[in-house]
């Protein structure tokens, strides 16, 4: 799991009468959390995620998984996701997720991995499972190689703004192989990469430079290709994820 971004937003209840609603509890451990002060986040996100609160039994599992404020603790990591997955919080979904796929929730499990992805881009606010379910069957790891189904979960991604399923979205059209070859559609797809939140991009694959893909993409293009591609551009700005609430991205 990437420490940059993890998309998802949930509206939460008021924990009891007269209390400040657990989003303000979230969102405030979430303003410790970035200003270094692990220790207040912490706290702050006990005290809800006792009460029932999922983003912040999220928050938590975050904290013991990067050894903030408390030391690794990959079980209590684990433990706290799970709670909050119960209730289909996207962000817990995919960080469980990546925990089963990698080997972090005890043993590797990709079966197990990818049902929680599912589960989390059914919410409709996960582009990263999206992107994780893409890779895991583009790669054909842990399932039968399948493009297509790659394909699918990749666009749905890069439709919601995951810049490394847009570098791949662009890759497709510029090389050809599962989707008809289109110089317009790749110049499209790599520039929205490259306008897209840099650390997922890099966390999503290091090897993904989206601007030198355009320079030699560009260097192949036709003067009416190019203008064709800034006019889909400037018609149809690129998807980008919406800003995050929770304290961490994609990590794959």
């Amino acid at each position: 799991m990437t420490i940059g971004r993890i998309a998802g937003c949930l509206a939460l209840a008021v924990v009891l009468l007269g209390a400040r609603p657990a989003a303000a509890d979230f969102d405030e451990g979430v303003t410790a959390l970035r200003a270094g002060q692990y220790a207040v986040a912490f706290a702050i996100w006990q005290k809800s995620a006792d009460a029932g609160d999922a983003k912040s039994q999220y928050g938590l599992g975050y904290l013991y998984q990067f050894g903030l404020g408390v030391d690794v603790d990959n079980t209590q990591a684990k433990v706290w996701y799970e709670k909050a997955a119960a209730q289909s919080d996207p962000d817990a979904l995919f960080a469980l997720g990546l925990m089963y796929e990698s080997g972090r929730a005890g043993k590797q499990d990709r079966a197990k991995a990818i049902m929680l992805y599912r589960r989390a881009a059914a919410t409709g606010h996960s582009p990263d499972a999206e992107y994780a379910l893409g890779r895991i069957y583009l790669r054909g790891d842990g399932v039968p190689r399948d493009e297509k189904e790659g394909l699918v979960w990749i666009t749905k991604a890069a439709n919601d703004g995951q810049p490394g399923a847009q570098y791949i979205l662009g890759e497709a059209y510029e090389v050809g192989d599962v989707v008809k070859a289109d110089k317009v559609e790749a110049y499209y797809w790599y520039t929205a990469a490259l306008d897209g939140d840099e650390v997922v991009l890099r966390l999503s694959d290091p090897e993904f430079n989206p601007k030198q893909a355009l320079d030699i993409l560009t260097k192949h293009m036709s003067r009416a290709e190019v203008v064709a591609a800034k006019a889909k551009l400037k018609k149809s700005p690129p998807p980008s994820a919406p800003q995050p609430t929770a304290p961490g991205g994609t990590k794959g």
